[in-house]
């Protein structure tokens, strides 16, 4: 049969911070994607020996979207220059993709 020990040692109450209330805020995007911040962008990727370029699902890189419409070189599109994301271009796209202005180091996106 098992013997219960009780300790000698008083029992002491850990005292913790007061609780603070959790405040959860909505970050504001900083960018304005309207009609009159819309720009004609012109797509170019023959420097890279590209003859267009994928659209992206978000802005990165291998957020790459198989989709038929891709831009090749020469369409021209409208779009917004990301504030927010940098080096990036929001499409005015029924899909809201969006396209790099550099790849390599060479302007893919050319603003008009």
């Amino acid at each position: 049969m098992a013997t219960l020990r009780v300790s000698s040692r008083p029992f002491v109450v850990a005292q913790t911070a007061p609780r603070r209330s959790l405040c959860v805020r909505a970050m504001a995007s900083k960018d304005a994607f309207t009609d009159d911040t819309k720009l004609s962008i012109r797509m170019d990727a023959s420097k890279n020996g590209c003859t267009g370029m994928f659209w992206r699902s978000k802005p990165d890189m291998n957020a790459s979207v198989n989709a038929p419409d891709w831009p090749r070189n020469g369409t021209v599109f409208k779009g917004w220059k990301s504030v927010e994301h940098p080096g990036w271009v929001k499409v005015d796209h029924p899909q809201n993709y969006w396209l790099p202005i550099q790849q390599y180091g060479n302007d893919v996106c050319h603003f008009q």
